[in-house]
């Protein structure tokens, strides 16, 4: 019987180790701000006045030595709200920094709904980021576009 402790033993110790199995554990769930912030290279720039196309940029635009192009920068400020700001760069031009500010992310998943306040103004899903608003002044109404995806 005393040889046979040691190997009894020995195979408990085994199954103990198995039952520990880092194969098992669960990784933690990751927030939606933390799947959404970081910078997003600009691919579109768009701008309507009174339903009438004032501009509409696929970036980055060259015309001779000028480029045209952006950024969209979103920090995670909480675990369901993102800061965010935008970047549009023109060569010899000082860059155009422009703030969104705070916009909450809706849903249980990727793509989610990004609010300012009570208005729906865009989705991201961590690889896209999509501002899309309108707002009225003296009776036009303009929107915004603003696009990108993740670098």
């Amino acid at each position: 019987m005393k040889k046979a402790f040691p190997f009894f033993a020995f195979i408990g110790l085994m199954l103990a180790f198995a039952a520990c199995s880092k194969k098992d554990d669960v990784a933690p769930a990751i927030d939606s701000a933390t799947q959404i912030a970081g910078t997003y290279v600009m691919n579109n720039f768009r701008y309507d006045s009174a339903s009438v196309s004032v501009y509409n940029y696929t970036l980055p635009v060259s015309s001779g030595s000028n480029t045209l192009s952006g950024t969209i920068v979103a920090r995670r400020d909480s675990a369901s709200v993102v800061y965010t700001t935008y970047t549009l760069k023109l060569t010899g031009y000082p860059d155009d920094n422009e703030t969104i500010g705070q916009l909450k992310l809706q849903g249980t998943a990727a793509p989610y709904d990004l609010y300012y306040g009570t208005t729906k103004v865009g989705t991201a899903d961590g690889s896209n980021f999509t501002i899309d608003f309108s707002y009225t002044d003296g009776g036009i109404t303009y929107r915004q576009v603003i696009s990108g995806k993740k670098q």
